[in-house]
């Protein structure tokens, strides 16, 4: 059996968005508004990751050019990856159970490897200065907001009241010292 061998270079971003999915609650979230939108969680943890390390909020024009960096990566090889893990989850009764499940988990963890390289690809696509000084939670909570309506005005998302909370509670987790009604009234931009 092969050794995986990918050695992916230390990044902010990966630590950030490992670090708030893996908080209570959020990966159901993600999985949520994933299921139900189609949000690519990687841009949306991204937009977070602008907002949360104070590089502020992206312009239309900005996301647009982010968006378009990444999009043919995410839509053949991450999305291809989830197609045929989730396919091997329940699929194909034929192959023997114990070999399918063993290939699910390395098609899972490379899956996982592509979204690592996703994130690079977006982190790459954007140069700003972090202001971890700068501005407080509830302002970087915005931009953050701000930048991921862009992302959903550009695939025509439209979020309803049960959608705004579960992005609340990411960004409840994302940003330290943020209250749960300020993250509610950041996320309400995202409903219009």
């Amino acid at each position: 059996m092969a050794t995986r061998a990918i050695d992916f270079p230390e990044h902010p971003f990966w630590d950030f968005a490992l670090a708030v999915y893996r908080a209570k609650g959020v990966s159901a979230a993600c999985l949520n508004l994933q299921e139900r939108h189609g949000v690519d969680i990687n841009l949306m943890l991204f937009c977070l990751w602008l907002g949360e390390s104070g590089r502020g909020a992206l312009t239309e024009t900005e996301m647009l050019a982010v968006m378009a960096a990444s999009d043919r990566w995410h839509k053949v090889v991450v999305k291809g990856l989830r197609l045929v893990r989730r396919a091997l989850k329940d699929g194909f009764a034929d192959a023997p159970a114990q070999l399918r499940d063993a290939l699910r988990a390395e098609v899972q963890a490379t899956e996982i490897d592509a979204e690592h390289l996703e994130q690079l690809i977006l982190a790459g696509a954007v140069d700003r200065t972090p202001d971890h000084a700068g501005a407080p939670a509830v302002e970087r909570a915005a931009h953050a907001a701000e930048t991921f309506d862009h992302y959903l005005r550009a695939v025509d998302g439209r979020f309803t009241p049960h959608d705004a909370v579960d992005f609340a509670h990411i960004l409840g987790k994302a940003f330290k010292g943020l209250a749960p009604d300020q993250a509610l009234d950041a996320a309400e931009i995202l409903m219009r």
